[in-house]
């Protein structure tokens, strides 16, 4: 049984006409003729009778008609539906973000969807390092990473991101960083952003402050809470969301305290989805301008 010969049904069976119906199939009544009979013999029973009175469906054609015009339509749906994501224009995109685009990868997916309302999109909140982990093993397809990229991956700058001091308000505002690192310190835990620990280490050991207190927390939030609580003060990413009078932010504005974070995907050709997407992103940076948390 071929497609073409249930549709040369189901248009035959909406028009009751052959020569209506071959004209809409662009085929000859001949042609058309030969494929009814063909699904007639596949089926094993005529689907139409023909009269005086004109074309007519026979009970066996009325029993079947259903059934056929959903498998036409769905071979019809699966069609568009191939070509709209060969075109960029549906599909499933899985995206990796972290703290530091938490502004810009909504801006970004909104713009994107607007154009592209049928694309599906599957955000994971993960650490540079887990995403690029999930890129190299296929669970994402792309991904807003700390920069420098793995070597060879297509990479686009998108934010410069920084470390932001958090205080307890009820201390001194005159506490140098120098003095705060005699008191105790929240600071995420490795292993739930191993780039940014790093890199925080780095920096307080190149200022040469030598804590005296750590406490591992398990989320950015927490620094803040224990902050404001007067326990601890604490070091998170100027992206961080701080609505909260207990604490007051000091900026770490020397070029050892920011990074950059771009869009990143594995080396290869992109699908037409990653491609659209990637171009979306380049078009709200614009002239290479690169947003600031």
């Amino acid at each position: 049984m071929e497609l073409r010969d249930l549709r040369a049904f189901v248009t035959l069976a909406d028009l009751l006409h052959f020569t209506e119906a071959a004209d809409r199939l662009h085929v000859t009544q001949s042609a058309l003729s030969k494929q009814i009979k063909r699904l007639e013999s596949d089926l094993g029973g005529a689907l139409f009778s023909r009269s005086n009175a004109g074309t007519q469906l026979t009970p066996l054609g009325r029993d079947l008609l259903t059934d056929a015009h959903k498998l036409v339509n769905g071979a019809d749906a699966l069609a568009w539906k191939a070509r709209a994501s060969l075109g960029g224009n549906a599909g499933t995109l899985r995206i990796g973000f972290g703290v530091g685009t938490k502004v810009f990868v909504p801006a970004a997916i909104s713009r994107f969807r607007a154009a592209r309302p049928e694309v599906q999109i599957e955000l994971n909140d993960l650490s540079s390092q887990h995403q690029i982990q999930a890129l190299i093993e296929g669970r994402l397809d792309l991904a807003f990473c700390r920069l420098p990229a793995p070597t060879g991956w297509p990479h686009i700058p998108v934010v410069v991101a920084r470390f932001i001091a958090i205080i307890p308000a009820s201390w001194s505002p005159a506490l140098t960083l120098a003095e705060l690192a005699s008191q105790p310190v929240s600071i995420i835990d490795h292993h739930r952003a191993p780039a940014f620990h790093a890199h925080l280490m780095n920096y307080l050991a190149g200022q040469d402050l030598r804590v005296a207190q750590i406490q591992p927390v398990q989320d950015f939030v927490s620094v803040v809470a224990l902050a404001a609580a007067g326990i601890a003060w604490g070091i998170v990413p100027s992206s961080t969301s701080i609505d909260d009078p207990g604490v007051r932010i000091m900026p770490l504005t020397d070029p050892a305290a920011s990074w950059l974070i771009g869009l990143m995907r594995p080396p290869g050709k992109a699908s037409a989805l990653v491609a659209a997407f990637w171009g979306t992103v380049e078009e709200m940076l614009g002239d290479n301008a690169l947003a600031t948390m």
